[in-house]
């Protein structure tokens, strides 16, 4: 695969690339490298490996950078070592997760059907205006077509065409080290100021298991390195967003959550 980093021309009808860095938790990548090979939507998927004993599954790419990069700056250095010009958009996945049927196909119906220039799944985990009111097994899910404009979308997964790339770049890692909460945040908040609109879909849904990797490799310090990231998250946005960043992302101050998504946000 040539690498082409964030510049070049997307192919309208081409392949996808799903970028996901691990560390450790290889059950938990293989199990989701099988939900991957019932997708119908041709992609070809990049493991960055942290720790550097993953043992490859499949087909798929294993780049071992020579130190633990993190999320953030892991996945950037996957997608600038992997993407190429056959690649219409590129899928920033975590390893704890797992995916409904059709989910990579969903992503894409959603970019094709709204235009829009970052799409997020719906899912089980934190922020309310991605998750469904009633969570559901992934094996029970049933697709709507139902898109919906918002200010970000979780870092967990992020659908990220390849002409967004071009004009917005990756994931912030520098300013949201070492942890990188935040990061994603962010950059829902730098593709809406290049006036392209961020979406998520009930074409897709995920199972998130929840920080699994960032537990297995703080230990006894999840804590502190919690409060690390919480901390690193609201100054860098600050840095970057003012003293007001909660707002321009409708994060309530008090609860530090989103609104569920309404009828009125829909986006066709």
């Amino acid at each position: 695969m040539n690498g082409r980093g964030a510049t070049g021309r997307s192919a309208p009808d081409g392949r996808v690339l799903v970028v996901i860095p691990v560390h450790g938790g290889h059950e938990m990548t293989h199990a989701l490298l099988g939900d991957l090979r019932d997708e119908q939507q041709p992609l070809d998927v990049t493991i960055v490996d942290n720790r550097g004993d993953y043992p490859p599954h499949a087909d798929e790419t294993v780049i071992r950078p020579e130190e633990n990069l993190g999320w953030a700056a892991g996945t950037n250095h996957g997608t600038a070592e992997t993407l190429s010009s056959d690649h219409m958009a590129v899928v920033w996945l975590n390893n704890d997760t797992r995916l409904a049927s059709g989910f990579i196909s969903g992503l894409v119906r959603c970019w094709r059907e709204t235009g829009a220039g970052l799409v997020g799944p719906f899912y089980d985990c934190y922020w309310t205006h991605q998750r469904l009111r009633r969570p559901v097994d992934v094996h029970a899910y049933r697709p709507r077509g139902h898109n919906f404009a918002a200010s970000f979308v979780d870092g967990t997964c992020m659908f990220v065409p390849s002409t967004t790339l071009d004009a917005v770049g990756m994931l912030d890692a520098e300013t949201f080290a070492p942890v990188g909460w935040g990061a994603d945040i962010d950059y829902g908040l730098r593709v809406r100021d290049a006036g392209l609109a961020v979406v998520v879909t009930r074409f897709s849904y995920l199972h998130h298991a929840k920080s699994v990797t960032a537990k297995g490799v703080q230990g006894d310090g999840w804590d502190e390195w919690g409060r690390q990231g919480y901390s690193v998250m609201d100054t860098g946005m600050a840095a970057k967003w003012g003293e007001g960043w909660r707002g321009l992302v409708k994060i309530d101050p008090e609860t530090m959550q989103t609104q569920p998504p309404r009828r009125r946000q829909r986006v066709r």
